[in-house]
């Protein structure tokens, strides 16, 4: 277990002192892990292993696929073009509706859709209006996660919250959706802060020309990712794998599409994120069949005195510290058979709240603490890597290597971490007063 936990911190003290070679780290690492438990069977590697998550593997290439596809179409800049209408084409603006806007769009869609969308067409405007990067992007990832925590459907912990506890809507709306809107509300503020901090003195109104698009050829792509969209919200609640639904629609995809099926994967710009997922997952299984994650989470809780209130802090807690390392889904599946257990120790399933909130707020702390994160990374590549094409402004020598300060760590955590602790101390001060009513 000791060798676990060394091999473990050494992979995430790697990704963070080098992270151009992160990937390569973490692959080492869930590769050492995998073969220790193979040879001394202190924990089934076969199952380890087994939690491959080829579900949201599949999610990801053919959420890629559509994203793909409405780029080449143009509705990308035309959803960007339609939010510049509803900003008055103000920066200002701009930077404090952005997050707002990602929050509502992740209430009803899946977060990698929305990280998908909306990276690119933030960095169409940060180059175009000169619009401070960190800020902007950071708080994209942010707030998809703020929306994907506060209903039953919109994120992989929500829909594993709602199909393995008795956490039902009611409780979302009542125990998750109100913290969550503040919190959004909150990252729109906090946005602004920096903006005004960064910018103090550009606050020109950009201006945008309206593109043309072939509505007749988009509409089958757009009634198409509507449908695919209510088969992922939809199929967990009837026992359908959101990867069947996403198989079929992407087969229907690749059909519709004029181009060579095998140019048009190749060009997908998700090969980084799909491994960096798949081995964050790994070594996150590789802790739970170790038993690492349910004997430490066992004794801090064993330290409340089955005190509901230490009992729900310490959840939260726990899950804030686990989806930070882990990622939130690993997190989510790892700790919900504990929560299961300690659910008739504190009223009202707020034992659940806590599990939610501390996953919320982890995952908001690092850029592979949420799949958004990798998403963003790969979208930012590709920007940076492929000639803008017509109708865009190309982007400045000085704007490029801003751009690229979102993969310096230091310049993502110094906006990420303090909101982070934000969401974390008020949730536990939410979650006691909540609490304390009931008492």
């Amino acid at each position: 277990m000791i060798l676990i936990l060394l091999i473990t911190a050494l992979v995430y003290i790697g990704m963070i002192v080098y992270t151009s070679h992160r990937i390569g780290i973490t692959l080492i690492g869930a590769g050492l892990l995998l073969i220790y438990g193979a040879v001394t069977n202190s924990f089934n590697a076969t199952a380890a292993f087994s939690e491959f998550p080829s579900e949201i593997i599949i999610l990801i290439i053919v959420l890629t696929l559509f994203t793909s596809t409405f780029e080449q179409l143009g509705f990308i800049n035309y959803i960007g073009y339609q939010f510049l209408q509803l900003t008055h084409k103000k920066k200002v603006c701009i930077m404090i509706f952005m997050s707002l806007f990602v929050y509502g769009i992740s209430l009803f869609m899946n977060n990698l859709t929305v990280v998908l969308f909306f990276a690119t067409m933030a960095l169409y405007m940060i180059v175009e209006y000169d619009l401070p990067v960190i800020p902007l992007l950071v708080s994209i990832v942010i707030g998809s996660n703020i929306g994907g925590a506060a209903l039953p459907w919109a994120d992989t912990p929500a829909v594993v919250l709602t199909l393995y506890s008795d956490f039902n809507l009611m409780d979302f709306l009542g125990k998750l959706f109100i913290p969550c809107l503040i919190y959004a509300i909150g990252l729109s503020l906090y946005t602004y802060f920096w903006y005004k901090r960064l910018v103090p003195s550009r606050r020109g109104s950009p201006f945008a020309e309206k593109p043309k698009l072939d509505w007749k050829r988009l509409n089958k792509f757009l009634i198409l990712f509507v449908a695919y969209i209510i088969g992922v919200s939809v199929g967990p609640f009837i026992h359908i794998s959101i990867a069947y639904f996403s198989l079929f629609f992407g087969g229907i995809l690749l059909c519709l599409r004029k181009k060579d099926e095998m140019m048009i994967l190749n060009e997908l710009p998700i090969m980084d994120s799909l491994v960096f997922i798949i081995t964050l997952f790994l070594i996150g299984s590789v802790l739970q069949e170790s038993g690492i994650l349910s004997n430490a989470s066992q004794y801090i809780i064993g330290l409340t005195g089955n005190n509901p209130y230490w009992i729900m802090l310490s959840v939260l807690l726990i899950a804030f510290l686990t989806s930070t390392l882990l990622s939130a889904g690993p997190a989510a599946a790892t700790l919900l058979p504990i929560c299961n257990t300690l659910t008739e120790l504190v009223p009202s399933r707020l034992v659940y709240a806590a599990l939610a909130l501390g996953i919320l707020c982890g995952s908001s702390m690092l850029p592979w603490s949420a799949t958004g994160g990798p998403i963003l990374f790969s979208r930012t590549r590709s920007f940076l890597d492929i000639s803008l094409k017509e109708n865009t402004v190309e982007a400045s020598p000085r704007k490029r290597e801003e751009i690229k300060k979102i993969f310096n760590l230091t310049s993502y955590l110094v906006f990420s971490v303090p909101f982070a602790i934000g969401m974390l101390l008020i949730s536990g001060t939410y979650l006691v007063i909540y609490l304390a009513v009931l008492s």
